[in-house]
């Protein structure tokens, strides 16, 4: 097997929507063609792209020397059997959450409508109103590039905390997850659940305009962040076509055509609004490529 890399647009594989395009992309449709095109790219700058919901593009071309191995494709079928649902790193983790609703089971309702893939959520334990994914993890399964191993890790061993996991700032890749999740106490609990939570989050969040989501996570001794920006004055401020949102401060939109610099711009914007006002570094949410 072979999987070959060749250039593509980046533009529809990020949602802050960025037009930017790479020179050597592949787009693997099973955890075994992932496994080849990483192997192939040992000793390549790899970048690992799944549904680009929490990734900032800060260039508008990458050549040959980086690879971009998308995962949005792999294995995205979820399954349902008793208490546990299996999915691969590219299921979307809506789909995981509407399957476990519709089968009668519960725990996944808070995170309905959180864009992104099972392998995103499963890196940086993904969550929303007091829910976190690893809340109902059995196993994580993963490949490690160095040695070609290929492990089934219990929730402990990827040691989860707010927005942290044991796989940041390793080589290790997600192919899917297992979770357990017990009996909803009504057959359709869950999806009425899940309803007045996608309502909730529609009326708060810019769903009309492109975006990554929240861009940094909640600092320690300040208020969110999206407070800290309206306390600022900050709620609207636009540079080139990257705006603070005006209906969540803690969230950057591509309000007119954003590049990366513009989106990055305004970061840098926030950060010094925290630092001036409580004294704080934000730390990114977002990854930078």
């Amino acid at each position: 097997m072979t999987i070959f890399f060749a250039p593509a647009w980046l533009t529809e594989h990020n949602s802050y929507r960025v037009v930017a395009r790479a020179e050597a992309c592949a787009f693997p449709q099973t955890a075994d063609e992932l496994i080849v095109a990483l192997q192939e790219s040992v000793g390549e700058r790899t970048v690992l792209l799944g549904h680009g919901c929490n990734v900032i593009l800060s260039r508008n071309h990458y050549d040959a020397a980086t690879r971009f191995v998308s995962t949005k494709h792999v294995d995205a079928a979820v399954v349902v059997a008793d208490d546990l649902v299996k999915a691969g790193a590219g299921a979307r983790l809506r789909d995981v959450c509407r399957a476990a609703a519709r089968a009668g089971l519960t725990g996944l309702e808070r995170l309905w409508d959180i864009p992104g893939s099972v392998g995103g959520a499963a890196y940086m334990n993904a969550g929303a109103y007091g829910a976190s994914f690893y809340d109902v993890v059995e196993s994580v399964k993963v490949y490690f590039p160095g040695t070609g191993a290929i492990a089934d890790l219990a929730r402990e061993q990827c040691r989860p905390a707010y927005r942290l996991t044991a796989f940041q700032g390793t080589d290790a890749v997600i192919l899917g997850v297992t979770l357990r999740l017990p009996p909803a106490a009504a057959p359709a609990a869950g999806l009425l659940e899940m309803g007045r939570i996608g309502k909730l989050r529609r009326s708060k969040l810019p769903y009309h305009l492109p975006s990554a989501g929240s861009v940094f996570r909640r600092p320690q001794g300040a208020p969110p962040v999206g407070q800290i920006m309206e306390e600022a004055g900050l709620k609207g401020f636009t540079l080139g076509g990257a705006q603070i949102s005006q209906r969540h401060a803690g969230i950057i939109v591509n309000a007119n055509g954003a590049t990366g610099s513009d989106i990055l711009g305004v970061v840098e914007v926030m950060r010094q609004a925290a630092r001036e006002r409580y004294g704080v570094e934000l730390v990114l949410e977002q990854v930078v490529l």
